[in-house]
């Protein structure tokens, strides 16, 4: 009696790219899902957040708001600061406990520790710079208008921001891997970045020589730079974009080689 063999059917290989490809969109589903699945309002989180937070700084500044800030609209220098700060603080926060959170999608061997590191960022990235555009929008509604001579700089300004938030990111990741509580002295650095780095406030108005050592946080740069990119009128003497590159190549390096020690480990502890 013969046996009927099934027709014969080749394996079909996917290439690296495509499984590069498939995973990354699988990690980015499931950061979508856990970011805001459990939220009514979803993805208006994001500006209302930013809204919320520039609502309550015009409240206390009240009146005096026209003479805070040189040559720009208080609300549009609020938003150039905080949206882009966000994002940086999301990127590099959340990745903390990446390495741990992500645990059940780790065990595939064609998911690594930073390729979910590559998908919160980019989620990150979308999110606050969709929420930035929004925010234009809402403000040119109220006659707030901002210079789009310059968008190239101001993409320009964002890209390496995120460049340098992933670098940043990396190197969390592996203190959170490695810190345990360190995480919570994180949280209280970010604070002191925030307030630091003229999201709220002009550092214009800073006397020296504390307005010098201002200029030393590598942020206040690119932010300072959006800024002068939307209102021309704003001072832009202090800004040096070429120091902050150099910070976004050494953060990435020091990252890159923190991961490529750490990765062995992280990868054990699956």
């Amino acid at each position: 009696m013969s046996v009927q063999l099934p027709p014969y059917r080749p394996i079909k290989h996917r290439s690296g790219l495509k499984v590069m490809g498939a995973a990354f969109h699988a990690l980015l589903m499931r950061e979508l899902q856990t970011r805001f699945g459990g939220y009514r309002l979803g993805y208006l989180w994001a500006p209302l957040e930013v809204i919320f937070q520039i609502a309550i700084i015009l409240i206390l500044v009240g009146n005096f708001r026209e003479r805070i800030v040189p040559g720009m609209d208080i609300m549009l220098f609020l938003v150039v600061g905080m949206v882009p700060f966000r994002m940086f603080q999301r990127i590099a926060t959340r990745a903390l406990g990446a390495a741990q959170a992500n645990k059940g999608l780790l065990m595939y061997r064609s998911i690594r520790h930073i390729d979910v590191i590559i998908a919160r960022s980019f989620l990150e990235l979308m999110i606050y710079f969709v929420t930035s555009v929004l925010l234009l929008f809402v403000l040119f509604f109220f006659n707030i208008y901002a210079n789009l001579e310059n968008i190239h700089i101001v993409l320009f300004c964002w890209v390496t921001l995120f460049i340098f938030s992933f670098g940043v990111a990396l190197i969390m990741m592996v203190i959170g891997y490695y810190g345990g509580e360190i995480s919570k002295i994180i949280t209280i650095f970010f604070t002191i970045l925030y307030f630091t780095s003229g999201i709220v406030y002009p550092i214009h108005i800073i006397p020296e020589p504390y307005f010098s050592y201002l200029l030393y946080n590598p942020f206040i740069h690119n932010i300072e730079l959006i800024r002068h990119a939307f209102a021309p009128n704003y001072p832009a003497y202090h800004i040096d974009i070429i120091y902050f590159l150099k910070w976004m190549f050494a953060v990435n390096f020091l990252g890159l080689l923190l991961y490529k020690f750490a990765e062995r480990d992280m990868i054990r502890s699956k």
